[in-house]
């Protein structure tokens, strides 16, 4: 292993080198003689043999010296694929695809939903024809797992063949990394660095390479592993058909595993109004709220300390009532409490869809759906319905279906609801500094509302049944959101804000004092009965002192990213076209609040998008992507500001963008609150330096405005930002903003 990055050096089985026999003899002979390189005089000229070109990247006679002369060894490798270490890869330059054995496709425990069909041939040098079995596009490490690693997005095809090597790497991979190959020295090496480019050659800077060696030790197959240890759990057997394992009408794809109950709406589809659920962190354990039978279990912090946890325990035993053991515990809210009206603008003529068909497997999944919405009640016979939607199967992780309504016409009649929903931000802010949180999560919750008498049958849809429609209100309705955020904010208005936090159907209580908690789940669980509001035993979680919350992490410290939206970004190979620009700009924009100057930071990647120009991940992009993962490796953990304190705002510009943090302060330690950055366009390009500070406060004050409305802010400048405002000279736009900044105390 080489200190400066290199890959394990790994046994292998040499084939095509003719030093090989039949004779075990000479075999071990050639084992003593390549092991021994270092101790024997050379019998070549190296330095007639290298290419000493003039470049950064060269293998000198040291590399060399490591084997013996002359061989015709293959180059060999370990390499993480799909984030697993897999032995005995051969590196091919002769090899076009990049080709997986499939043996090693079996034990990497790969997701059958990402194969593709691949109708490619691949002719070996005789003319030999062998049809792959499938493909799959899977990201290989090369440089180990340490800073100056490289990693690529390759196209595997998976032969079903016998051979010694557990995957080949081709051209198609090779010609992805700026590269230097010897096979003399049996190395390889990559740049990592920037490139900049200066007249008709490319200078490199700083030069890092991590280089990739063989060691020549001899062992039969059976003697090396496969994949290097590590607990990863094994697919089962590669679907005889690509039928199977491939579903062209699916249109979702489920990257969020998570557990479901089967009459559970709430679908995890990456949309626009998607959240991450919430819930614990930190180790729970489980509980048992009947003693004798122990079926019905309830998971609380394991970290909890006497007396919190045994009041905690009698507490939640006492009150099992309000939970949905089983379904038929599900009693469904008052409809003169709460329920959901479509609205129907009267002017748009009713659409009744054209039935589609389905396939067997579709067909029987369509079936035993729709009786499990019937026995549970969900759902009713409609007679002459003027609205008929089709039903649409959506296949889970679990390879079970999921059944969907395809409301897209009936949701077009239906005018917005614009109830507002709470803002997440603040929400955050609102949860972070509190001893011990509750996660609640109520059962099916969608489908505890009902319907509107008169809109029941417009949510008709097609079974082999008949027609049916939803009594209960279900996931896919517009404004369906609107009308669960209403009934909560009604249901918990006193609690809102100073014991409980909701978010449609995300319920936290919080205390700020461990003692005070079961108080606190006590006035909730009233006004659940109340209701007639059950939860779901399996998806709540009672008594831990941090948790994911909209998508955050937080705790009696206070506001940190989450880990899985790091490491989602850490993991993730260079882009190679505009959509996975597009895609790492989206995930970094999530984390927006914990990264200073973001823009700055990607910059590179808003100019290789440009629809001006062709897409071209140049060395400047190269050098950004990875400066932004190391920053994201030290991201801050952020706090909320304490009431009527001041707080500090420092403002930055640049040509191109503006940045601002807000900060609080606590004796002399700063922490800060948020990070803004915003990309200057057209106009604002050409702003004086004292306006586009100017511009960086104004932006400040309207993403942070009710900070603004709460605190006194006090900016830190050497500028005299101030007397710039209100002088009566100053343009147009810079009297507008000492208006809008007027309502604050700045």
């Amino acid at each position: 292993h080489d200190p400066s990055g290199s890959l394990h050096c790994i046994p292998r089985v040499n084939s095509n080198a003719k030093q090989l026999d039949t004779s075990r003899r000479k075999a071990k002979a050639y084992v003593r003689e390549a092991q021994n390189a270092e101790k024997r005089v050379m019998n070549v000229d190296l330095r007639d043999t290298i290419n000493q070109r003039n470049c950064p990247i060269t293998f000198s006679i040291e590399d060399a010296n490591l084997f013996a002369h002359p061989h015709s060894d293959a180059l060999i490798i370990t390499a993480p694929i799909g984030g697993i270490p897999v032995h005995r890869i051969m590196v091919d330059t002769g090899a076009y695809s990049s080709i997986l054995m499939l043996r090693t496709f079996k034990k990497l425990g790969l997701d059958p939903a990402d194969i593709r069909p691949c109708n490619d041939q691949i002719q070996g040098f005789n003319g030999s024809i062998s049809r792959p079995v499938c493909e799959i596009l899977l990201p290989i490490r090369f440089g180990g797992f340490g800073p100056k690693s490289k990693i690529i997005m390759e196209t595997f095809k998976v032969l079903d063949v016998q051979n010694e090597y557990n995957a080949v790497v081709g051209r198609t991979a090779l010609y992805k990394l700026p590269r230097s190959l010897t096979l003399l020295s049996a190395s390889r090496s990559f740049h990592i660095v920037e490139e900049q480019e200066t007249g008709n050659f490319t200078e490199l800077s700083d030069l890092s390479l991590p280089d990739v060696r063989r060691t020549t030790q001899f062992a039969s197959v059976t003697d090396i592993p496969l994949i290097a240890d590590t607990d990863v759990p094994a697919t089962s057997d590669l679907p005889e058909t690509l039928n199977e394992a491939l579903d062209p009408e699916q249109s979702f794809h489920e990257e969020d595993i998570r557990i479901h109950d089967d009459m559970d709406p709430r679908m995890p589809f990456k949309d626009k109004n998607h959240h991450v659920r919430a819930e614990p962190v930190e180790d729970i354990e489980t509980i048992y709220v009947d003693g004798l039978t122990q079926e019905k279990s309830l998971r609380i912090g394991a970290n909890l300390q006497e007396p919190v946890r045994s009041c905690l325990i009698q507490f939640l035993q006492s009150n099992s009532d309000v939970f949905a053991w089983k379904h038929e515990d599900m009693k469904g809210i008052d409809p003169q409490k709460a329920c959901h009206r479509l609205n129907l603008d009267k002017t748009v003529k009713p659409v009744i869809q054209k039935c589609r068909r389905f396939g067997p497997d579709r067909q029987k999944a369509l079936e035993e759906e729709v009786n499990k919405l019937i026995d549970n009640k969900f759902v009713k016979e409609a007679k002459y319905p003027t609205w008929i939607s089709n039903p649409v199967l959506v296949k889970k992780a679990t390879s079970l279906w999921r059944l969907c309504i395809d409301f897209s016409d009936l949701n077009q009649a239906c005018p917005k609801d614009s109830y507002p929903i709470p803002h997440i931000d603040y929400m955050v802010d609102a949860t972070s500094g509190h001893q011990l949180m509750s996660f609640l999560d109520a059962y099916s919750g969608y489908n505890q509302i009902p319907m509107h008498p008169d809109d029941v049958e417009h949510t008709s849809f097609y079974s082999a049944r008949g027609l049916y429609c939803y009594v209960m209100m279900t996931f896919g309705l517009k404004n369906a959101g609107a009308t669960y955020q209403r009934l909560v904010n009604k249901m918990f208005a006193r609690l809102i804000g100073h014991t409980m936090e909701v978010y449609v159907d995300d319920m936290l209580v919080k205390s700020e004092q461990a003692s005070e908690h079961i108080a606190h789940l006590s006035k909730v669980f009233d006004i659940l009965r109340e209701y007639s509001m059950v939860l779901n035993p399996k998806k709540c979680t009672f008594g831990v002192g941090s948790g994911k919350f909209l998508g955050y992490m937080v705790s009696q410290r206070g506001i940190e990213a989450n880990p899985a939206k790091i490491r989602a970004i850490l993991e993730l190979a260079p882009p190679t076209c505009v959509k996975g620009v597009q895609a790492l700009t989206g995930r970094l924009a999530a984390l927006n609040r914990f990264i200073s100057k973001l823009t700055d930071h990607c910059k590179p990647f808003f100019y290789a998008i440009k629809k001006k120009k062709p897409f071209k991940w140049n060395a400047e992009c190269q050098n950004a992507f990875d400066n932004i993962k190391e920053v994201l490796s030290r991201l801050p953990t952020l706090q909320k500001p304490l009431p009527d304190e001041p707080l500090f705002l420092y403002l930055g510009v640049s040509d191109v963008t503006v940045n601002a943090v807000l900060i609080r302060q606590d004796g002399l330690q700063q922490f800060p609150i948020y990070y803004i950055s915003k990309a200057l366009h057209d106009a604002e390009l050409r702003y004086p330096y004292m306006e586009k500070l100017a511009f960086a406060l104004i932006i400040a004050a309207r993403k942070l405005r009710p900070y603004f409305l709460e605190h006194s802010v006090v900016v830190f400048t050497s500028f005299p930002l101030r007397q710039v405002l209100h002088r009566p000279d100053t343009s147009g736009r810079m009297i507008k903003w000492a208006i809008e900044l007027g309502q604050f105390d700045i």
